[in-house]
């Protein structure tokens, strides 16, 4: 942004993560600023899982027609991403240099040569929606010496706070402190493992402000009445609550989802899935694929992986076996009428994983 301000568009910008709502911020500022008139002519969208070098580069060399630079956009390209099915690395882990320089995958050698050579004609742009591979060690280097590498992640709290305050002022509402500290944790965006974009709170604060109609004010109530509870989240923390053997804390998260509307029948139908899903994880994470590898084979949601693994990896695979023979054993009794529902349930939590 700052680049746009002061007029000083670079040729070449890599803009990815998991924020979308930034990344499209981004991208919209930047094509704005590039393509001032003609965009039929100007602007160039290229589709990555496919791009070869010489394709980008003939796009490159295209000059623009009535302004000083055109932009050319490349989503998702196939040579930034990682490829194989190796567990994911830990971010956190410091990697040797000469092991990040090469890479598995399509040739980098000619995309370099295509950044060797841009025109100041044309602003390029790499957008990957999600990681990139950073063993494009050489890749990499070739665009920071040319442009820059932008990472867009989830935002701090203190900036989410003032952008929701900025987002509901525009409505004409405020909301305090406490409130706030609310809705922040109701919608789940900070949860460590959360999937929630600001797209999604987005949508929160519409639906808010919908609801509030001519009040001004926002109040606990008001967030209590359009915002969701996570039910996904609380279902692992009731098998997480059932392996650790704490069955007061797996019957305050049981009774809590009851006052919250479900049912016991749903509430055990939905523990017998993810226990399920947890076995279908545990076997492909055993195979070395990665999340976003597990979650494509399954048809799962790269959060319900997630969660699988973080609430899965310390239980043995015959305990999981077994608590799923145990909640259909309890699905089977309850609709036989061999037990009240309730009992049934609070017996299945108490001796989940014994």
């Amino acid at each position: 942004m700052n680049d746009i301000k002061n007029n000083c568009i670079k040729p070449v910008y890599i803009i990815f993560g998991n924020e979308t709502y930034l990344i499209d911020k981004g991208r919209e500022a930047l094509k704005k600023a590039v393509v001032t008139s003609f965009p039929e002519l100007n602007y160039t969208r290229l589709e990555g899982e496919k791009l070869e070098a010489d394709e980008l580069s003939a796009a490159c060399r295209t000059f623009p027609f009535g302004t000083e630079k055109r932009l050319v956009e490349v989503r998702n390209p196939e040579i930034l991403r990682s490829k194989g099915r190796g567990r994911e690395e830990d971010e956190d882990e410091e990697e040797n240099e000469d092991e990040k320089a090469s890479a598995p995958g399509k040739d980098a050698q000619p995309f370099i040569e295509v950044l060797q050579n841009l025109d100041d004609t044309v602003c390029l742009l790499l957008l990957s929606y999600g990681s990139i591979n950073k063993k494009r060690k050489k890749l990499l280097d070739e665009v920071k010496k040319h442009g820059a590498v932008l990472e867009f992640n989830r935002v701090e709290r203190d900036e989410l706070a003032q952008w929701i305050k900025k987002t509901l002022g525009k409505s004409g509402k405020n909301i305090g402190p406490r409130e706030l500290n609310h809705f922040i944790s109701s919608t789940g965006y900070l949860d460590k493992n959360g999937s929630k974009t600001l797209y999604d709170l987005e949508n929160e604060i519409k639906k808010l402000t919908g609801f509030m109609g001519n009040s001004t004010e926002v109040t606990i109530e008001h967030i209590e009445a359009i915002v969701p509870r996570n039910i996904e989240n609380d279902i692992f923390k009731l098998i997480n609550a059932c392996y650790e053997k704490d069955t007061g804390r797996s019957l305050r998260i049981f009774n809590d989802l009851l006052l919250e509307g479900e049912t016991t029948l749903g509430v055990l139908a939905l523990l017998s899935s993810q226990v399920k899903n947890m076995l279908k994880v545990y076997e492909l994470y055993e195979k070395k694929y990665n999340r976003r590898g597990i979650s494509e084979k399954l048809k799962l949601h790269e959060y319900t992986v997630k969660l699988c693994i973080q609430y899965g990896s310390s239980i043995k695979r015959q305990a999981l076996q077994s608590a799923f023979r145990k909640c259909l054993d309890t699905d089977l009794s309850i609709k036989s009428g061999g037990m009240g529902d309730r009992l049934a349930m609070e017996m299945l939590l108490a001796g989940l994983f014994e």
